[in-house]
C-alpha cells in the first residue's frame, strides 16, 4: 500500500468499471511547451513506513505516517537529511491520535486531521538551543449538523487558506463542494462547483470526486484524483469566488443511478499529489489509462511526471522524473522538489527544479 488515497482510488476504480452510457467531456488538451528531464538525489534514511505524507516546514522536511508511534519525523535537507525531531503517539488518550492525516503546513506549523473525528490538530515546530521539538497547540472540531431530509456530509481534509481561514472538502454537489471556515473551524460558507454537471448522490459525489486541495495567500486550487480537472477559487471580500476551471485532458465517464462511473479503457491520468507556490501549481500525475492502475505494482501506481500550471490556469511545463513518487513537497524557495520513492525501499529523493 503506497498511501491511504491509493487504496481508496483502487477500490473506486474497481467499482467504476460498470458499463453505462458514457460522456466524453469536450476539452482542449493543454499543450506544455516546456519539458524537462530531472534526475534524483537519494538519501539513505531508513524510512519505517508503508503510508507516507510529506510537507515542508520552513527549511525542514516533515514526513508522517500513521502505522507507528512517533509518526512525525522532521529532517534537515541542509544537514544531509538528518532526522532532527520525532513526535506522535497512536492511541485514544489525551494528545494521542487514532488516524492522523497530514494535510497542510503553514510557516512552522502544520495540521493533522483525525479522519474519523472531523478534528484538526494544529502543531508547531519550535527550536531552542539548537534542539527541535513539536508541540500541539490546539485541536479544533468542525460542527456536523444534519439538515432535514438531506444528508449533510462532514467536512474533510482541512487546510490553511490564509492566516485567519481554513478550507475543507465536502464534495456535496453544486455550490457545496468546499467549506470556508474561520480560524476556530466554525463554518462561514459552503461554495464551489462540481467538476461535472450531472447530478450525483452525496455519497457518490464524495467518493468519486474528492481529490487534492492546496492554497497560497487566499487562493485555493483543487484537482480530483481521477478526473483531469483543475479549478481555482480566491477569497475576495470575505467570500470565495471562482476564478477558473477546466479539463486539461479528455475524460470519459457515465452516470447511472446517481453514481459516477469511469470508462477505464479510455480515461487516462490520475493525480497523486498537489502543491503550490506563489507562481505555479504542481500536479504529481500518473500518466496512464485508469485500467492499468495496480496499487501492488509501483510502476503502475506511482507517478514520474509533474504538470505545472500558473495561477491563471495556463499550462507552463511538464517535468519527467527518473524515479516514481508516491508524494511530493516543494522547498519554500521552490528550488527543490522532495518526494518519497521506492528504490526499492521507501526513500527520500530530491530534485533540482528548473528555472521556468
Amino acid at each position: 500500500m503506497r498511501n491511504l488515497k491509493t487504496i481508496v482510488i483502487f477500490a473506486l476504480l474497481s467499482l467504476g468499471s460498470i458499463s453505462c452510457n458514457h460522456v466524453k467531456k469536450e476539452t482542449t488538451i493543454k499543450d506544455f511547451e516546456q519539458s524537462y528531464n530531472l534526475k534524483h538525489k537519494a538519501y539513505d534514511n531508513e524510512l519505517m513506513l508503508t503510508i507516507g505524507y510529506m510537507q515542508t516546514l520552513d527549511s525542514l522536511l516533515l514526513i508522517t505516517t500513521f502505522n507507528t508511534d512517533s509518526f512525525c519525523s522532521v529532517y534537515s535537507p541542509q544537514n544531509n537529511m538528518k532526522e532532527v525531531c520525532k513526535y506522535g503517539t497512536i492511541g485514544n488518550g489525551p494528545r494521542e491520535f487514532i488516524q492522523p492525516f497530514l494535510t497542510y503546513s503553514y510557516g512552522n506549523s502544520f495540521g493533522l486531521n483525525e479522519i474519523n473525528k472531523q478534528e484538526l490538530a494544529i502543531l508547531e515546530l519550535q527550536v531552542k538551543n539548537g534542539e527541535y521539538t513539536i508541540s500541539e497547540q490546539k485541536r479544533l472540531k468542525a460542527p456536523y449538523k444534519m439538515k432535514k431530509d438531506e444528508l449533510a456530509l462532514p467536512d474533510y481534509y482541512f487546510i490553511r487558506l490564509d492566516s485567519t481561514h481554513f478550507v475543507s472538502q465536502v464534495c456535496n454537489g453544486e455550490n457545496s463542494f468546499f467549506s470556508l471556515l474561520d480560524q476556530s473551524l466554525q463554518p462561514i460558507e459552503r461554495f464551489g462547483e462540481s467538476p461535472i454537471q450531472e447530478k450525483l448522490s452525496p455519497h457518490a459525489s464524495f467518493s468519486r470526486l474528492h481529490g487534492h486541495i492546496a492554497a497560497k495567500d487566499g487562493i485555493l486550487f483543487f484537482a480530483p484524483n481521477e478526473l483531469p480537472y483543475l479549478a481555482c477559487y480566491q477569497l475576495q471580500s470575505g467570500k470565495m469566488q471562482k476564478q477558473w476551471s477546466f479539463f486539461y485532458n479528455k475524460a470519459y465517464y457515465g452516470v447511472k443511478n446517481g453514481d459516477l462511473l469511469y470508462d477505464r479503457e479510455k480515461s487516462s491520468g490520475m493525480v497523486l499529489d498537489l502543491d503550490v507556490d506563489k507562481h505555479y501549481v504542481y500536479l504529481l500525475y500518473l500518466d496512464q489509462l485508469l485500467s492499468e492502475y495496480d496499487f501492488k505494482n509501483p510502476e503502475k501506481s506511482l507517478a514520474n511526471k509533474i504538470l505545472i500550471f500558473d495561477h491563471e490556469g495556463n499550462a507552463v511545463a511538464s517535468l519527467h522524473l527518473d524515479c516514481r513518487l508516491q508524494t511530493m513537497a516543494l522547498s519554500k524557495d521552490s528550488r527543490k522538489l522532495y518526494g518519497i520513492s521506492l528504490l526499492p525501499e521507501p526513500t527520500i529523493v530530491e530534485f533540482d527544479l528548473p528555472k521556468i
